[in-house]
């Protein structure tokens, strides 16, 4: 079978996948025992006592920021605040406070008043504790686009990553990443065509943006097959995946969400065409179109949860496995 004529057995339907239990997310007890960064005892987090679960808004880039800015309002919206406190991190950027601008001005836009400039340029700036304290006391953590080599060399193993793991893991902040700021999310990070460490906020997968704007399948399909027990997540542009940490996710923006599956290959594999992996019954390609949605059930005694499609994607036929699958993606 052709390449085109796999992809477009593919268009529209959800992907049915399975997560190892070594990928799972940390879970609300192993979360509260993440050592906090070093914080000012005179900044205490403003969250409530009452555990609350993060969410990850993952952008494909090029999110809307002129028109209704639809991913940035549900960014704000997802923190759970009626006025809540947003840092920006702009590292990844080779004009950080250029990109810090443009974002400040979006967000006022929007409404957010309180507006924090994470500007980090230095070692020094990584490990100031006040900076880790601005991100601990925040409701979202927003991190820009650029390069996500430089974002991570900079802030790798430092209080900065430390407070943004604590915030999501341990309070229950909405992180979010656009482009770079995306990529740099999962423990295991795509950068150019080789896999690095990431910032560890997402388990189990490896996100690749601008994903059908750039024709990136084939790099996803590569980074993929070299390292199959990590499911591919490739976002387009101006749409974002939002996982809500053990209750669902949501498919947001203008396009759509592409997921390689290839953890039933008995083995890695180098060398292989893009052709040739589509033609492997091991290497499965599924989409998610924007609007879909899955929610946990309230009840989890064995009861499955709510999926939801846009119309036109309705009539088609669900895959046996689908309900039964779906429940993983939010322990990513």
């Amino acid at each position: 079978m052709k390449r085109r004529n796999i992809l477009i057995a593919g268009i529209g339907a959800l992907g049915c996948w399975r997560l190892a239990a070594h990928a799972a997310a940390v879970t609300h007890q192993e979360a509260v025992r993440i050592v906090p960064p070093s914080v000012p005892p005179s900044a205490p987090p403003s969250a409530s006592p009452q555990h609350r679960q993060g969410r990850l808004v993952i952008i494909g880039g090029a999110e809307d920021r002129t028109g209704d800015k639809l991913i940035l309002r549900r960014f704000v919206e997802l923190t759970g605040r009626d006025d809540p406190q947003i840092a920006v991190l702009t590292a990844a950027s080779a004009f950080p406070d250029f990109a810090w601008g443009r974002y400040d001005q979006v967000l006022t836009e929007i409404g957010v008043r309180r507006r924090v400039y994470l500007a980090i340029n230095t070692p020094d700036d990584c490990n100031d504790p006040a900076l880790a304290a601005q991100i601990v006391q925040s409701d979202g953590v927003f991190i820009g686009g650029g390069d996500q080599r430089r974002l991570v060399s900079l802030i790798g193993g430092t209080e900065i990553e430390k407070a943004i793991r604590y915030a999501y893991l341990a309070r229950g902040a909405c992180i979010a990443g656009t482009s770079a700021g995306a990529a740099a999310m999962s423990r295991h990070m795509l950068a150019g065509r080789g896999v690095s460490d990431g910032m560890g906020l997402l388990e189990g997968a490896i996100i690749d943006q601008h994903f059908s704007q750039r024709r990136r399948l084939a790099r996803l399909l590569a980074a993929v097959a070299r390292n199959p027990r990590l499911l591919g997540i490739g976002v387009d542009e101006d749409t974002a995946l939002v996982i809500s940490k053990g209750h669902g996710f949501e498919v947001l923006g203008a396009g759509g969400v592409t997921l390689v599956d290839a953890r039933r290959l008995p083995q890695p594999l180098e060398g292989f065409e893009p052709d040739q992996l589509l033609q492997l019954p091991e290497m499965q390609v599924h989409w998610l179109p924007q609007g879909a949605s899955y929610r946990l059930a309230a009840n989890a005694a064995g009861e499955r949860g709510a999926l939801v499609l846009p119309e036109a994607h309705r009539a088609q036929p669900a895959q046996p496995a689908l309900h039964e699958l779906l429940p993983m993606l939010p322990q990513l």
